[in-house]
């Protein structure tokens, strides 16, 4: 099978309580249909960030709210009119909090 760079990507980061991590997913898993499955499905779970790539390119796009009010039409109860439906809005996430190395490429 050839390996397709030139087309979106999607990648979710998860809050685990005590960490920030990125769940492990084949290139196959990484399609926003399969993204959005496993979110309805409870096998992704506390959401802080949805990200679409692509690496040909080298761009990258917070796509968080649009991805969980898509999976999620209907807001719950306990979520207030016109309130976001991410965690990770207003919060930065440095390489550290994600367990990434600091290094950054120009």
């Amino acid at each position: 099978m050839a390996l397709n760079l030139d087309r979106s990507y999607f990648s979710v980061v998860c809050d685990l309580g005590n960490c920030l991590y990125t769940p492990e997913r084949g290139l196959e898993e990484m399609d926003l249909k399969k993204l959005m499955e496993d979110i309805r499905s409870g096998q992704l779970e506390n959401i802080m960030a949805v990200f679409e790539f692509n690496p040909e390119e080298g761009w990258c796009n917070n796509i968080t709210d649009t991805v969980l009010e898509s999976v999620f039409p209907e807001p719950e109860q306990d979520i207030g009119q016109g309130a976001a439906w991410s965690d990770y809005g207003g919060e930065m996430i440095d390489g550290k909090r994600a367990g990434v190395p600091l290094l950054a490429a120009a």
